[in-house]
């Protein structure tokens, strides 16, 4: 959540004193065998700490307002520069008093921390003490996280603090994540990165969005790269100069913006004083981490917050918070969220046919979730929220003829679960007419009408049809429909042809017509004519021929024969050309009665649309005469070799086919040994020194069946 305490502005002079502690100049308490990827593992904490200081008694009666915070009369050793420059928070997780920049005093201050696999679950530490990788399980109860104020969370997913400069993978993010979404904590992520030139960035920073696509992660906040010396001193000892440093921030960025994220990065008070160009960085957030009571160092003399004249987003202000839900400490963070942003360009179309279209320029801050659409009428004279869309525009649909409309966007963002919204833009107003006619679909259709329908428009009083026409090459109106109708016949047409219509909705104000926009337009065909089929004829035993007379407009014809089992016509072809006037029939049965019809049809828009039927009309089919069997096989021929007999034979006119037979010694009758195409086959795998007869004849195949010739001579040969 936001702070809801007071930020108290600094006025600089002395009243009743508060308890002050002493500066505690100490680093960070990491032991030495956690030091690899730590954050801000080399600050010192420079935290003035008190007794919690109760803020309400601070705050003096009449006190001058800054912006939407009260002023504070505080004493101190501070300069009344810097309490001038400043406003104050009491830490929630922490003894001490904050100061902010009061640039920043009008932004939503957010609580936050960051974690990686140091904040692991106790237990699994303890068992896998020297195998970090299976510190598989967030240590922190995300619900008491939550409930005790945090609204974001950075996580650590990867780190090169390695002495060979390798990569390696932080495999308690998953869980960290999962349990930080689950409870409304916005995420962000960060590597601890000790490249050392651009192309070491733009790797670490695709192997973050490497992990994002394989855990499908919900990333609302910047991807951050941590600069800071690290446990092995790879980054120091490269000793890259500032403009080479600033290089290596930007790849990273670049590399995480180009994927659609937002992009930051982490770094030290003095890292970023020392190392980091931030003039130089573009699309780039800045975390600075300082364990202090205040980001500037001049804090008693100089001007207030020079040494940080950058815009930071972020500050890292302990390493020793205590919050419900972990046992350890932890680091905290504050998010400096500007929710100033005002939605810009509103702009609203002149509502015709009641479809009022809105447009707005998109916010310069890139982290917006979504813009909020308002709507007041002239009925109601307030605003209520009409649509929440992560788009720069929206048509608003449901607005009614004839109102005046006023609207107005604003930006939002989710955090921590809650919404915060941005300013509300100018309002843009409008006045409706009816709106555009929706809906209009073909009811009826024959060869010479089409009947129309429509959606009803609300507060129409009729409806105007207009259809083209080629002539004038216009729409013309056919029709005015009254009293609440929305079906309409158009009458008079020609078969298989397309017509085009436009239909709008109109209102009477007195003697005025107020006409809505038109629809869009609405096409479609009549029905083609009836087919005359003029002859229907047997060509065959097995085929029959129709022809018929041409129909205008049409795509093709189908054809239909009446299928004498079922009683019922049964489509047996389709023509599809229109020029072609006639169909043959095949493979029927030769002296059998059959029943045909013809219809047109029109094909539009992929779909067919068939006119009326024919007249039937019948035709039999001429009786089959039984062919003539082929001739007799006159001679044949045998010979042997290899104990085989090779059969020869004359050929026979006509014949689609021979059959050849041998003896069977045994029964003393012949047996078909092979059917054949050829003129010859060889009889293989006989025995040698015995003696076979063989005898041939042709056969002829019509309609399926076989018509057999006279056999042939027999003749014997004895294998060799």
């Amino acid at each position: 959540m936001a702070f809801t305490k007071a930020k108290i502005v600094m006025a600089g002079l002395a009243v009743t004193a508060v308890c002050i502690v002493a500066p505690q100049q100490l680093k960070a308490q990491v032991p030495e065998a956690q030091m690899d990827g730590v954050m801000g593992q080399s600050i010192e904490d420079e935290t003035v700490y008190e007794s919690k200081p109760d803020l309400d008694t601070l705050i003096e009666k009449n006190a001058p307002v800054f912006g939407n915070r009260t002023s504070l009369k505080k004493a101190s050793s501070y300069s009344s520069a810097f309490l001038n420059a400043s406003f104050t928070t009491a830490g929630d997780y922490t003894s001490a008093t904050y100061y902010h920049k009061a640039d920043y005093a009008d932004d939503e201050l957010v609580n936050g921390i960051d974690v990686s696999y140091w904040q692991a679950d106790a237990a699994l530490k303890k068992k896998y003490s020297k195998d970090k990788t299976k510190w598989t399980q967030t240590g922190l109860d995300w619900e008491s996280i939550h409930g005790a104020g945090i609204d974001f969370a950075f996580v650590r997913v990867a780190s090169r603090d390695t002495k060979d400069g390798s990569i390696y993978r932080d495999n308690c993010a998953d869980s960290h994540i999962q349990g930080a979404v689950s409870n409304d904590i916005n995420v962000g992520l960060y590597f601890f990165s000790q490249a050392l030139n651009e192309t070491e960035a733009r790797e670490e920073a695709q192997y973050v969005l490497d992990m994002i696509d394989q855990y499908g992660w919900n990333v609302s906040m910047p991807i951050i790269m941590d600069r800071e010396a690290g446990a092995n001193k790879r980054l120091t000892a490269g000793k890259l100069s500032k403009t080479k440093e600033t290089a290596v921030c930007q790849a990273f960025a670049d590399t995480i913006t180009a994927a659609g994220y937002r992009a930051g990065v982490y770094a030290s008070y003095a890292w970023i004083k020392n190392y980091i160009n931030t003039d130089a960085l573009y699309d780039c957030s800045l975390w600075v981490a300082r364990y202090n009571n205040t980001t500037t160092s001049n804090t008693k003399s100089g001007t207030p917050y020079s040494d940080v004249a950058y815009d930071y987003e972020f500050w890292q202000y302990s390493s020793a918070a205590k919050i419900d839900g972990y046992a350890g400490s932890l680091d905290a963070n504050f998010w400096y969220k500007d929710t100033s942003e005002q939605t810009t360009g509103l702009k609203a179309a002149d509502g015709a046919s009641g479809t009022v279209n809105l447009s707005w320029d998109s916010v310069s801050a890139d982290d917006v979730e979504g813009y909020q659409v308002w709507r007041s009428d002239s009925d109601q004279g307030k605003y209520t929220l009409l649509k929440t869309t992560t788009d720069c525009s929206y048509t608003d649909t449901t607005a009614e003829g004839g109102k005046v409309y006023q609207y107005k966007v604003r930006c939002y963002w989710t955090i921590g679960g809650n919404a915060y919204y941005g300013t509300f833009s100018s309002p843009a107003s409008v006045t409706t007419l009816p709106k555009k006619v929706s809906g209009i679909a073909t009811q009826t259709r024959t060869e010479t009408s089409l009947g129309l329908s429509w959606k009803q428009t609300q507060g129409a009083a009729g409806y105007q049809i207009y259809q083209y026409s080629a002539a004038s090459d216009q729409y013309e109106m056919v029709a005015d429909v009254e009293g609440g109708s929305t079906s309409y016949t158009v009458s008079g047409l020609t078969g298989a042809t397309e017509y085009k219509f436009k239909i709008r909705a109109y209102e009477k104000n007195n003697d005025n017509v107020l006409a809505g926009s038109f629809s869009d337009v609405y096409s479609d065909v009549t029905l083609p004519g009836q087919v005359n089929l003029t002859n229907v004829s047997a060509t065959g035993t097995s085929s029959v021929k129709l022809t018929w007379k041409a129909v205008d407009g049409v795509t093709g014809y189908m054809i239909y024969r009446l299928d004498t089992a079922t009683g019922e016509y049964r489509q047996i072809a389709t023509v599809k050309s229109a020029r072609t006037l006639f169909y043959s029939d095949q493979k029927l049965a030769a002296g059998k009665t059959y029943t045909y019809k013809v219809s047109a049809y029109k094909t539009y828009r992929n779909k067919n649309y068939r006119g009326a039927y024919s007249a039937e009309k019948q035709v039999t089919t001429k009786k089959a005469e039984k062919p003539a069997n082929p001739a007799k096989v006159k001679t044949i021929k045998l010979s042997t070799k290899d104990a085989a007999v090779t059969v020869q034979w004359s050929k026979v006119s006509g014949a689609t086919g021979y059959q050849v037979y041998r003896l069977n010694t045994k029964t003393g009758k012949y047996t078909k040994i092979a059917a054949v195409k050829g003129t010859s086959y060889r009889n293989t795998k006989l025995k040698k020194g015995a003696t076979y007869r063989y005898k041939v004849r042709a056969y002829k195949t019509v309609n399926k069946k076989n018509y057999y010739g006279a056999f042939s001579n027999t003749t014997a040969i004895k294998v060799k």
